[in-house]
């Protein structure tokens, strides 16, 4: 009996010592998958299709970011410093392929994203976030009810904000610039200019109701506008402002020039970037007033502002000497969304969406190309400049092709975004 119970004892203390080294086993796992070799980030972006012209420049501005953070050595998770690695896929220019895109990376294992070129790709991926499993930076304009507290994913945040804004700002500045009688919105029919147009009807509806106003819409991928030009003509408005973007932006731009409409009426851009300038002849943009996020020289802001002179005169510094041309205004906002996922990962030490999105808000201030900034509750900045109003240039009075407007002011106030109170908060 002994004897048997000895034996049984014996194996009873075998099993203990497998369940032992069993145990450590798993705690030396767990400790690896704590601190990966490497923090993978989703990078989506529109390199092919409609938005590859600023799709593919965002795709730099996100690539630089990670560039800088590690040739710093990366990021602390666990005690142990990461690399931070882009996995790079393109979403077409089409919402059901950035969907697809961003399946496949939640599928491998992917629980960070920036991405965002098109304004319905980026709605649809605040919808695919809705169950908190992601934290998704996007970095170009959405609609602003994107952004009340019922639509919002939990951690899903702009860069750059809502495109309602747009609407706003330019509506406002043209009433109070050019007194007009009436004013046509010229608008591309998708989330985009729907966005734009209902921030200016909120101004010129509010603030200037004495101020007729139109809106023309024009199809994403129209290759003719000369239909839509001639009846802006004929309506003979005071003013014409225009939204369209990617290689829209482009054509209607070279066939308003060709068709002569500024020869009829002013027209206001409400927003350009390099990108698209570069498609477009310079005797189109010369005198055009336009609106533009960002613009690497604030030479007008020198003795006004020289800390955020200074932090654009280093980011186009390192720009040209990584790329070799001047930022782009969508590339720089890839650039800050970047910057800023990679500070809430240092900041949370975890790429966990939700502690991600704490970090942020709980640490909301940070310095910008667009003057000191904060992270509102809802998932988008406040910056100190809302936008810039630039002047077109024409062929002569370039410098390079980089050198394409000449800023002269800055819109600042609070039509940058809705207070929180109207967002549900």
């Amino acid at each position: 009996m002994r004897r048997r119970f000895t034996c049984c004892g014996a194996s009873i203390l075998v099993a203990l010592a497998l369940l032992v080294a069993c145990g450590n086993i798993a705690t030396q796992s767990n400790i690896q998958a704590a601190a990966p070799e490497k923090i993978r980030i989703g990078v989506i972006y529109s390199l092919t299709g409609t938005g590859a012209p600023t799709g593919t420049t965002q795709l730099d501005g996100a690539l630089l970011a990670i560039k800088e953070v590690n040739k710093q050595g990366g990021l602390t998770i666990e005690g142990k410093q990461v690399q931070v690695e882009a996995v790079v896929r393109d979403d077409e220019t089409k919402a059901d392929v950035g969907i697809r895109r961003y399946r496949e990376l939640r599928e491998d294992g992917i629980n960070v994203f920036v991405s965002g070129t098109f304004a319905d790709i980026s709605t649809a991926l605040n919808q695919q976030a809705k169950n908190g499993e992601s934290f998704v930076m996007v970095t170009n304009g959405i609609e602003e009810k994107i952004f009340r507290k019922d639509q919002k994913a939990p951690y899903f945040l702009s860069s750059l904000g809502a495109v309602d804004a747009i609407g706003r700002i330019c509506a406002d500045y043209v009433a109070k610039t050019y007194r007009p009688k009436r004013v046509i919105l010229c608008l591309p029919d998708y989330a985009y200019g729907h966005g734009a147009y209902t921030g200016a009807s909120q101004v010129f509806g509010t603030r200037y109701p004495d101020i007729k106003v139109d809106v023309v819409w024009t199809p994403v991928g129209t290759p003719d506008f000369t239909p839509y030009i001639i009846k802006m003509i004929e309506a003979k408005p005071d003013v014409v402002m225009m939204g369209q973007w990617g290689t829209d932006a482009i054509e209607i731009v070279k066939q308003a020039y060709e068709l002569g409409l500024a020869k009829h009426t002013t027209v206001f851009f409400n927003s350009l970037n390099a990108s698209l300038t570069l498609g477009m002849p310079p005797e189109a943009l010369d005198g055009v007033t336009i609106g533009v996020w960002l613009y690497h020289d604030l030479s007008a802001f020198a003795d006004k502002d020289p800390a955020t002179v200074k932090a654009v005169q280093e980011l186009n510094a390192a720009w040209r000497a990584e790329y070799g041309v001047a930022p782009d205004v969508m590339a720089v906002y890839a650039y800050i969304g970047m910057k800023e996922t990679l500070r809430a990962i240092k900041l949370a030490g975890s790429t966990d969406p939700a502690k991600m999105y704490k970090a942020l808000m709980d640490n909301p201030q940070f310095m910008s190309v667009k003057g000191p900034a904060y992270w509102r509750v809802d998932g988008r900045p406040f910056y100190t400049y809302a936008k810039f109003i630039a002047t077109g240039k024409g062929a002569a009075e370039r410098a390079d092709k980089w050198d394409w407007c000449e800023v002269f002011d800055a819109y600042r106030g609070e039509e940058l975004a809705l207070p929180l109170k109207d967002m549900g908060y």
